[in-house]
């Protein structure tokens, strides 16, 4: 069974499903892949050259009606989808989910009849669809020693552990790179965290020391390039850290071989790696 959810930025929500109150008749915009190709033409008159191509923005378009309380009903929908807010659209089918960003263009409800229709159209200007939840892999983190039942040996218990895991390997079956959220954890002093992909020799790095209890959390999604630090439970922008030469790492086609460092105390950090697959479409 489909099922189509809009939320916008207040956290009001509609459900748009086979089912009243509202009820979704049809829908455009969500299977379609589109890419706008470029081209010029050839030296030798004949045809043109490819020069590369362009993923347009996506137009979702939504068809359906509802069959009582239509004052409250159409109110709400243009509550809902006001002007000049950004709203996310959730959509399931089977087992999948997906979600994608979107801008109100235009919502016509019909002024009269016994059932009344509706037209709703979004315009998501990053076309690309998410995973709704994020995947995470954690690397060299400490893993807690208490197990129940408890069992003493040797009068000794061993409360935390290291978990030596510097590499993990991820997979991204589609041909589009995706954006990370980086989180790095320090337990001491830690100077120049780094994450790097050791099959493409890409990375991240901060030129920054970080001190004990410190979190910096890294994002990499389009539109979405920030480096923050929260130290003492204040947070600062620090983007300026990222060391040149390096650059905000990406999640490659295919599979990624991610590694955890440091210039210094490498020992000391921990890091977490969460990331959403992009899809053309679904």
């Amino acid at each position: 069974m489909k099922k189509i959810i809009c939320k916008n930025s207040y956290g009001n929500m509609v459900t748009f499903t086979e089912s009243f109150p509202y009820f979704l008749e049809n829908y455009e915009g969500i299977h379609e892949k589109i890419s706008e190709l470029s081209s010029v033409s050839s030296a030798f008159s004949i045809g043109e050259l490819y020069q590369g191509r362009k993923i347009p923005k996506r137009n979702i378009i939504l068809y359906g009606y509802f069959k009582d309380h239509f004052f409250e009903r159409k109110q709400f929908l243009y509550n809902l989808f006001s002007d000049n807010d950004e709203g996310m659209l959730y959509y399931y089918e089977d087992k999948y989910s997906v979600k994608i960003n979107y801008r109100a263009e235009k919502v016509h409800i019909d002024e009269i009849g016994t059932i009344r229709y509706f037209t709703i159209s979004l315009m998501c200007h990053n076309p690309l669809f998410l995973d709704i939840e994020e995947s995470k892999v954690s690397l060299s983190n400490w893993e807690g020693g208490l197990e129940f039942p408890l069992e003493i040996k040797d009068d000794q218990i061993e409360f935390e552990k290291r978990n030596n895991v510097s590499l993990v390997e991820i997979n991204n079956p589609t041909k589009l790179e995706s954006g990370l959220r980086i989180i790095f954890f320090s337990d001491g002093v830690v100077k120049n965290p780094t994450l790097r992909n050791i099959i493409t020799q890409e990375e991240i790095t901060l030129d920054f020391e970080m001190q004990l209890g410190d979190v910096i959390t890294i994002t990499t999604y389009i539109n979405d390039k920030n480096i923050i630090l929260k130290r003492n439970g204040i947070e600062t922008n620090i983007n300026n850290t990222l060391l040149f030469g390096t650059k905000y790492l990406q999640l490659k086609p295919g599979i990624n071989n991610l590694k955890v460092s440091a210039s210094e105390g490498a020992n000391k950090l921990t890091a977490e790696v969460y990331y959403s697959i992009y899809y053309e479409a679904v």
